[in-house]
């Protein structure tokens, strides 16, 4: 038996990078898994590998985005599976990377706090019901280490990832009694297709960021991945509200 042995986890931003290889390490473990991904190419390209490999999985397209996608997601998986146990919040956008000033796009700070904050909220608010009924769940949401130090050039970014960590918190506490834990992680720079431009085509800004980690590397999607496995698990049973830094040591170095 794995560690989610028949448990239902829903990955929404599934399709690549964190949500990938959470996908398939959920798979490895036991739960039926929903990907959720606007990607249908790649989020297909998912689900069918870990059919390969013996695992069940389901792609549904979904832009979290909007309300009646989110309804529908966890309509869709309960039709499917007969429950929601697990929710990983992961789908999220950077945005445009530029110094806040008044000519920042109104629609892109939109497009931002749609996506990342938003989507959450439309996906928690619609799976707590299911999983209430269930007798409780662990519901996981990706934030970043942009909620905790100035990253320039991601101001609006960095408050919707405040947004979800303080969101977080206050689920975990007014749904702890329905058995429900709610926890947050938070990745530094992340080697995804989120940060391609960096690595692929800014190679010396990247091996720079990478060199000011203490750990001398950038997050890899495994290493998110065994993050929200903990929380999805067993493992954190006596654990919500908390948030966990996967940064290789980024927010705390100091001199």
């Amino acid at each position: 038996m794995g560690k989610l042995d028949k448990k239902v986890a829903i990955v929404t931003g599934g399709a690549s990078g964190f949500g990938e290889a959470t996908s398939f390490l959920f798979s490895e473990e036991g739960a039926h898994v929903v990907v959720a991904d606007l990607n249908v190419k790649q989020g297909k390209a998912v689900v069918d590998r870990i059919r390969k490999g013996g695992g069940d999985a389901v792609f549904f397209a979904v832009d979290v985005s909007k309300p009646e996608d989110a309804s529908r997601l966890i309509r869709a998986t309960v039709e499917s599976y007969g429950r929601v146990d697990i929710l990983f919040n992961n789908a999220g956008i950077l945005g445009p990377r530029s110094i806040f000033t008044e000519d920042f796009p109104e629609e892109e700070a939109e497009k931002l706090i749609a996506v990342n904050f938003k989507g959450v909220f439309y996906c928690t608010k619609n799976a707590i019901p299911e999983m209430i009924k269930s007798g409780g769940g662990s519901i996981i949401t990706t934030g970043s280490d942009s909620a905790f130090v100035g990253n320039r050039g991601l101001a609006v970014y960095s408050a919707t990832k405040g947004a979800v960590l303080a969101f977080s918190r206050v689920v975990a506490m007014e749904y702890v009694s329905s058995g429900i834990r709610a926890n947050t992680i938070s990745p530094g720079a992340g080697k995804t297709p989120m940060h391609a431009e960096l690595f692929e085509q800014k190679k010396d800004l990247w091996r720079e960021v990478e060199e000011g980690i203490p750990m001398k590397r950038a997050c890899y999607p495994e290493d998110i991945a065994r993050a929200a496995l903990f929380f999805a698990s067993d493992d954190s049973r006596y654990i919500t509200g908390a948030n966990l830094m996967v940064d290789g040591g980024w927010t705390v170095r100091g001199l």
